[in-house]
């Protein structure tokens, strides 16, 4: 594919995106969701003396502290995808077990889920308000979702969006957006971009720069997933659901559980990845999802 065609069916795809997410404007009311955050976890103090996390932070709001976090960790976190389904080696799913496997190693990847781990409880061991948000996309037969981490700005008021795996966040030239308001500005075509790493171009720009990563946002907005606790490991975790109205996630989840398996029977996947996948299915069958709602953006308590 030349870079001419390339270039074409990227913005054929950035029209169907954004007209799908307009057509999903508005979310199912669901219910208000208690979301819980754990500060004073005991691990957090070996978090902050071991990887020096206060003076990478340093001082000024929390999303700056958060921002300086973000892009300390992208460029010494390799990456694969495939982390979790293969079993992840058997590292725990939290920020010690995890960075100890892979900070610094070229040879050694995380997934976006753990990289957003790592972060929210950076976050957290500093008190800054943070959770794992999942974006997923509309089609069943989309085997790629993406995850990244929500701080509370408590001088801006608004939760804003931070991306382990870029480094950067999404904003519209004014101010860092929440996944919600990212959606929105696709949806109704409003200028907005990604901003990877520690790039300083002007909006126009940083649409140009970033234009794949911003179809790949498009892509996966068309629902969220909010983890309800956050804290050190996963222990309690339930995400809850953000919909479209009269969008079915559950038989979506189980529609790409079957294509998922399908596919990864096909590829010859080993085993491990085909017994997670067939148990991931099987719980996506086995309880209905927990629909939250908009209030979930709201200041938390």
């Amino acid at each position: 594919m030349t870079k001419k065609e390339r270039l074409e069916q990227n913005h054929r795809l950035w029209e169907i995106y954004c007209g799908m997410l307009y057509s999903g404007l508005h979310f199912e009311e669901g219910e208000p969701v208690p979301l819980f955050y754990h500060f004073g976890c005991p691990e957090f103090a070996t978090l902050r003396k071991e990887y020096g996390i206060e003076g990478i932070a340093g001082r000024g709001g929390d999303f700056s502290m958060a921002l300086k976090l973000c892009r300390w960790l992208a460029p010494n976190l390799s990456h694969a995808g495939d982390f979790s389904l293969t079993g992840g080696d058997g590292v725990p799913h939290n920020s010690l077990a995890l960075l100890g496997y892979a900070f610094g190693r070229r040879d050694r990847g995380l997934n976006c889920v753990c990289k957003a781990k790592i972060l929210q409880e950076c976050c957290l061991a500093l008190g800054i308000h943070a959770r794992r948000v999942g974006l997923y996309p509309n089609s069943p037969y989309d085997i790629d979702n993406h995850v990244v981490v929500e701080i509370f700005d408590r001088k801006l008021k608004k939760w804003c969006m931070l991306d382990p795996t870029t480094g950067g966040y999404f904003t519209d030239g004014e101010k860092p957006l929440s996944c919600p308001e990212m959606r929105r500005v696709f949806a109704e075509r409003r200028p907005g971009s990604a901003v990877v790493g520690r790039q300083r171009e002007n909006l126009a720009v940083l649409r140009e720069k970033n234009a794949e990563w911003n179809l790949y946002y498009a892509k996966n907005c068309y629902y969220f997933t909010v983890e309800t606790v956050s804290g050190f490991g996963t222990d309690n975790a339930r995400d809850a659901y953000v919909i479209p109205k009269g969008f079915d996630c559950r038989a979506r989840n189980a529609k790409n559980a079957e294509f998922l398996l399908e596919k990864a029977r096909e590829w010859e996947w080993d085993e491990t990845a085909v017994q997670n996948i067939a148990r991931w299915a099987e719980e996506m069958n086995a309880r209905a999802p927990l629909i939250g709602s908009e209030s979930l953006w709201a200041e938390p308590r």
